[in-house]
């Protein structure tokens, strides 16, 4: 049976039983603990088939002048090119359909509470930065802490892959050696792909149930409209468009979006870009067709750049958010600047795994100088379902974003056993 279709099968098996036993406390909190565990548990590869993958594609991308600077050159023109551009059209959208945020009681009750939550987050994003700078007192400690950010394991992975490039006899069995552990790896994540489903059908329950827990999205029926009208725009027409382009139409972007399901809804229902990585990596290189250096190299780099849905939903819900403050629809430059300071924010948004959107409207409001007395983080209550549809987003764009890479590249390889209809 094909992932994606198991992956909402699982999904609307946890929708199910969370409907039936939702008033059963034994149920609800074995579907919470296990939630957690089975997302520490996708989780868990992630570190060692980025670190190997990304080391071995950069010696073998090594090996043809202008390759591996070409990946990233064009990993950074994509994050920039479409953070900027669904930001834009998330202001549009709301301008044509404004909706206020429904604020609930998840928002802070003194400017104590607000400054200290904003101090917390702004202590955090430092710790974070230290942690993943590759100059510290120890930069091999920084890579076995890191706990939910890939960019100090990319920036090993780099120097590695640079150093075991084959120049010369000497050196060609430790490439040989790399590239077969880097095979191997995506081997293994290909074989968690397909059983993911299990994990799926927790995470999913678990998500169903904090949305209906918090009820906060159901206290305004236009912001929710609003959210899926922008969803389905920029899904069916914006983001295929953009693609499109950026590949001189040689490819067709609504099958490469049907070949991406999978992680798409990986990422939907664990709200956390890292697990749906083993499931990424395997419909990039299986469905897509793409080889496995391009996937090795522009994929790693597209995950912790290339923020564009997280960057989207930000700039709708700050809007949402000053036009239920202020009472009156905020200007088209308020709009167009919001989308700006959102789409700069978006850049460090991948040291908040399971935050991006909270920490982007947080940081852009402050860019901003906006006093907004802390209503900004009655966005926590929605975090399962704002923060879900963006890093739905932000799997798609990555995947798009390493098929357009390849596209230029001519880097496509033929495979058999496509997991697509």
């Amino acid at each position: 049976m094909k992932t994606w279709l198991t992956y909402l099968a699982a999904a609307a098996m946890g929708l199910a039983f969370e409907l039936t036993f939702k008033d059963s406390y034994i149920f609800v909190s074995s579907m919470n603990f296990m939630a957690g565990a089975v997302l520490k548990l996708g989780v868990f590869l992630v570190f060692p088939l980025a670190f190997f993958t990304m080391a071995s594609g950069t010696a073998s991308l090594s090996r043809r002048r202008g390759r591996t600077s070409f990946v990233c050159l064009s990993t950074v023109f994509w994050a920039i090119l479409t953070s900027l551009l669904l930001s834009v059209a998330a202001a549009l959208i709301f301008r044509l359909y404004p909706a206020a945020f429904p604020i609930t009681s998840t928002t802070p009750k003194t400017a104590d509470q607000y400054s200290g939550l904003y101090r917390s987050l702004s202590s955090s994003t430092a710790s974070r930065l230290v942690a993943a700078n590759p100059l510290t007192f120890n930069a091999f400690l920084n890579f076995i802490k890191s706990g939910d950010c890939l960019l100090p394991v990319i920036l090993l992975a780099l120097i590695l892959g640079y150093a075991v490039r084959p120049t010369n006899e000497v050196i060609r069995p430790a490439y040989i050696t790399l590239n077969s552990i880097s095979e191997a790896m995506f081997r293994l994540a290909k074989l968690i792909a397909r059983f993911l489903w299990f994990c799926i059908f927790f995470l999913a329950g678990a998500w169903f149930h904090a949305l209906r827990e918090d009820r906060s999205v159901f206290y305004s029926c236009r912001f929710l409209f609003m959210c899926l009208l922008t969803t389905l725009l920029i899904l069916f027409a914006v983001l295929p468009l953009i693609y499109a382009i950026a590949t001189g139409f040689k490819r067709n972007p609504y099958r490469q979006l049907m070949r991406l399901i999978s992680a798409a809804v990986a990422s939907f229902f664990s709200v956390n870009y890292l697990f749906s990585q083993c499931t990424l990596y395997t419909d990039c290189r299986t469905n897509l067709g793409i080889h496995k250096n391009v996937v090795s190299t522009a994929l790693p780099l597209h995950s912790i750049l290339t923020k564009g849905g997280s960057a989207l939903i930000s700039t709708m819900s700050t809007c949402s958010l000053v036009y239920a403050l202020s009472g009156s629809m905020p200007t088209i430059l308020q709009t167009i600047t919001i989308a700006f300071a959102c789409t700069l924010v978006s850049f460090i948004a991948c040291l908040h795994a399971g935050y991006e959107v909270v920490f982007i409207v947080t940081f852009a409001i402050g860019l901003l100088e906006v006093d907004m007395g802390g209503a900004q983080f009655s966005l926590i209550g929605l975090i399962p379902f704002l923060n879900g549809i963006a890093l739905m987003f932000d799997i798609l764009l990555a995947g798009l974003g390493t098929s357009f890479t390849a596209c230029h590249l001519k880097a496509d390889c033929n495979i058999v056993d496509k997991d697509v209809v």
